[in-house]
């Protein structure tokens, strides 16, 4: 049987390795930060069918597994979101850039909002 102390360093050891994952999730690319936060549901997932499963499994190693999973998540899933925003914003500034700055092109310039063309 595994000891209390070697148990320990399990949460310990995950904790750490997705406090990184996080950390460093910013650099990746949507795609990957997706499979990151898809990851992390299923092993939530995984847990709790293990905790469940298993008898002797201990609770209290299931329950903080899952809380620092948990956690992990959400700041993961506020990272995946502000990047999503920030690829929008420069796809919208690259369409404005190949459209000429911005303005309206020459034929709609000359247009007022009420009139009608024949």
């Amino acid at each position: 049987m595994i000891s209390y102390g070697l148990l320990l360093l399990i949460p310990c050891a995950a904790a750490v390795g997705v406090f990184l994952l996080i950390r460093g999730m910013h650099r990746l690319s949507l795609r990957v930060q997706f499979l990151v936060l898809l990851g992390l549901g299923v092993s939530i997932g995984f847990i709790f069918l293990v905790m469940v499963q298993m008898p002797e499994f201990p609770t209290w190693l299931g329950v903080s597994l899952i809380a620092v999973v948990f956690v992990a998540s959400l700041f993961g899933t506020r990272i995946f979101l502000r990047s999503m925003s920030q690829e929008d914003k420069k796809a919208e500034e690259d369409a404005r850039g190949q459209d000429g700055g911005g303005f309206p092109p020459a034929g709609l310039r000359s247009m007022k909002p009420g009139s009608r063309t024949p």
